[in-house]
């Protein structure tokens, strides 16, 4: 189960991420897209991920975003496991994934970190993908996305 945020805070959509998304993973029958909802990585649950604070705070938030998935979610779900990719650049987000590996097993789920792509020798993410796009530069954003998410930027070719 592949959850995609709701939030409204990108340079893509949530309609256009989900299909992006619901693309990416078309072949992968055993894999279902669904929306987060307001409670996972959410501006409600975690509003630091969305303004990349970084004090004391973001360590209880990032504890009680984490629980309430651990203990609310996961559950409901039948979730044994969370997959997550490796964030070498984020410190956010890299506090986030050093606090599922503490918190996750107490609940019996395993965090399984996926090591980030890399493309020319550097790490491929979302801060780039917007770079390219905002600097029109498409040679350079083909190489990052999915040919899924290329249809859906630039169409058909």
């Amino acid at each position: 189960m592949i959850f995609v945020g709701e939030e409204d805070k990108s340079v893509f959509s949530f309609m256009e991420r989900f299909a992006m998304v619901c693309e990416g993973v078309a072949d992968l029958k055993n894999v279902k897209v669904v929306p987060s909802g307001p409670f996972i990585l959410s501006r409600t649950s975690f509003p630091e991920y969305f303004f990349k604070e970084s004090d004391a705070d973001i360590v209880e938030n990032v504890e009680n975003d984490i629980t309430f998935f651990a203990e609310r979610i996961a559950p409901y779900l039948s979730i044994s496991y969370r997959f997550v990719g490796e964030e070498p650049n984020d410190s956010v987000t890299n506090e986030y994934n050093l606090a599922m590996k503490r918190i996750l097993p107490k609940y019996g789920i395993e965090l399984v970190e996926i090591p980030r792509k890399e493309q020319d020798n550097t790490y491929i993410s979302a801060s780039l993908v917007r770079k390219y796009l905002t600097d029109d530069d498409t040679m350079n954003l083909k190489k990052l996305v999915p040919e899924s998410t290329v249809k859906i930027l630039f169409g058909s070719d």
